[in-house]
């Protein structure tokens, strides 16, 4: 394709313009600029949006849109139209089309290796297994009974998610489900068993105190690394494909972490002759997989019933903030357009942020899922405005917002600070209004 490659996001800038101009048909140099820039910008937060967005033209540093439109003339892939704008030729659509061909290819493949249920659980329950080998072959090194024990769970976690491996494959995974949430109250049943035994060991005098402590705290920090992936890789999979057997799975997993910080925590009290406290812990975290056993029941009953189950109540590690960052950037870029682009009623504000958030000529496999890509904007508007009056940085008057003096402020002393950061890249914390 083009010789000198610029990535954009997952694609290149030469690929992109001939997908934009197979897709939208003929456009002028500064749509096409216009498109570049807010499929570069959507997928980092404010400041750089705009400091991307204001810098894109004299960046001597990136391949223009200019240089590879003149390249594109050049290979009789584009010519201009009577009103002066680039159009595909036949050559050029036939590019094109290969072009799609092999994005939606390989789209394909890898949503079918990585995001599929049958490829998620396929790929915890041969991670379960690796985990299982190691704690066992650890737990045995060190006379860790404790370890063994964590190990032994962990194969018998390995069944479960080839039960619901074959389940998702024959299309019943409601019985990988039911396993799971049979395997949680046994979990939770013999972490309490073994739990109260401590207590009782230690207090009666026949406590024997773990060897090799340091063994032990190792192998479960890395257990409790592949667990918490695995959980969110399982409940990122589960949601997107609406599937209760897999978030049955990420909960179980989420459940091996804290087992996993239970085993570390008695290993660490060892070394300091202290015995008793991972029992306590333990008693916490049985009574915690009782209650997401029960939580799952209820769910499970819902699928047996034909009710709808609402996914979004999984949430997935640090979603809420991620969210509530989100709505800032929203925010943000509502402010910022209103003063860029003098734009005021609720309609235009809209189009504005699915323009800019969601609006995408790529699949999300290789340009990752925009901020704004699951949000309606049009039902969430009310969410986004209301604060941002109520903080004084707008006004609304017969449905037309508009910048207040304290929001104009605010939205220019921003853009000072990305046109600082922009001339200063290394001296970002030194201008003077940060």
């Amino acid at each position: 394709m083009a010789q000198n490659r610029n990535r954009r996001f997952g694609v290149d800038l030469a690929d992109f313009i001939l997908l934009v101009l197979y897709k939208e048909g003929a456009q002028s140099i500064e749509q096409l600029e216009e498109k570049d820039a807010l499929q570069t910008i959507r997928f980092i937060d404010f400041d750089r949006r705009v400091r991307r967005s204001r810098r894109y033209r004299g960046d001597k540093n990136q391949l223009s849109v200019a240089a590879v439109c003149h390249s594109f003339l050049c290979k009789d892939w584009v010519k201009f139209d009577v009103q002066a704008k680039y159009e595909l030729t036949d050559i050029g659509k036939v590019e094109a089309e290969q072009i799609v061909k092999n994005f939606e290819e390989t789209a394909t493949r890898f949503e079918t290796r990585f995001f599929s249920p049958s490829a998620a659980a396929k790929s915890t329950t041969v991670r379960y297994a690796a985990v299982s080998v190691l704690k066992m072959v650890a737990g045995l090194i060190s006379g860790s009974v404790g370890l063994i024990a964590d190990g032994a769970d962990t194969v018998v976690d390995t069944v479960a998610s080839g039960v619901v491996w074959a389940g998702i494959k024959f299309k019943k995974e409601v019985i990988g489900t039911i396993t799971i949430i049979g395997l949680l109250f046994l979990a939770a049943i013999i972490l309490f068993y073994h739990s109260v035994s401590s207590i009782y060991k230690v207090f009666a005098g026949t406590f024997q105190p773990m060897t090799m402590p340091y063994i032990v705290i190792a192998v479960e920090l890395i257990a409790m690394l592949v667990m918490f992936t695995l959980s969110a890789y399982q409940r990122l999979v589960g949601k997107r494909s609406k599937n209760l057997a897999l978030i049955s799975l990420s909960i179980d997993s989420k459940n091996a972490v804290y087992s996993a910080a239970a085993v570390i925590i008695g290993a660490v009290c060892s070394i300091f002759g202290t015995y008793w406290v991972d029992a306590i812990v333990g008693i916490f975290i049985a009574i915690r997989i009782t209650i997401d056993g029960i939580n799952l029941i209820h769910e499970t009953t819902k699928t047996l019933k034909g009710e709808t189950i609402d996914f979004s109540k999984f949430e997935l590690p640090f979603e809420k903030q991620i969210n509530q960052r989100h709505t800032t950037t929203f925010q943000h870029w509502i402010m910022y357009t209103i003063h860029k682009n003098k734009i005021s009623t609720k309609k235009e504000i809209v189009t504005s942020l699915k323009k800019t958030f969601q609006h995408s000529y790529l699949s999300p496999i290789f340009t990752g899922p925009t901020i704004g890509e699951d949000t309606n904007f049009d039902t969430k508007f009310d969410e986004l405005i209301t604060p941002l009056i109520q903080t004084e940085y707008l006004t609304e008057n017969n449905n037309s917002y508009k910048l207040t003096d304290k929001g104009q402020t605010y939205i220019q002393e921003t853009i000072n600070k990305i046109r600082y950061k922009q001339t200063n890249p290394n001296q970002t914390n030194n201008h003077p209004n940060s």
